[in-house]
């Protein structure tokens, strides 16, 4: 009987271990994908923050361009209001003269 229930005994642990075997290769399994899965989701991250950058420098060069630009364009429209303010002075002499010779016309 003694050898009959250690032998019981053995079977029931290899039953247990046999379970606990299979158990660990489940949960191998199962963090393997969650592995490959976590690499595929940090790469799918790394490359969307590489393309986030990729898009901020694009737009920080459009933003010194466009600020150039309207630098540029502040200039040409102050030169612009000082041509017209030398033509209206030029026009109110020329209408100055014109008056004064239209009065001496007469």
């Amino acid at each position: 009987y003694r050898l009959t229930g250690q032998q019981q005994e053995i079977n029931s642990l290899m039953q247990r271990k046999s379970a606990v075997d299979e158990e660990n290769a489940r949960l191998k399994n199962e963090f393997g994908n969650l592995n490959w899965k976590f690499k595929d989701k940090s790469q799918e991250l790394k490359d969307t923050e590489e393309r986030a950058q990729k898009k901020e420098e694009q737009n920080r060069l459009v933003i010194k361009n466009l600020e150039e630009e309207n630098k540029g364009l502040n200039i040409c429209c102050a030169d612009l209001l000082s041509d017209l303010e030398k033509l209206r002075k030029q026009e109110a002499q020329w209408k100055k003269e014109k008056s004064g010779n239209d009065t001496r016309i007469k």
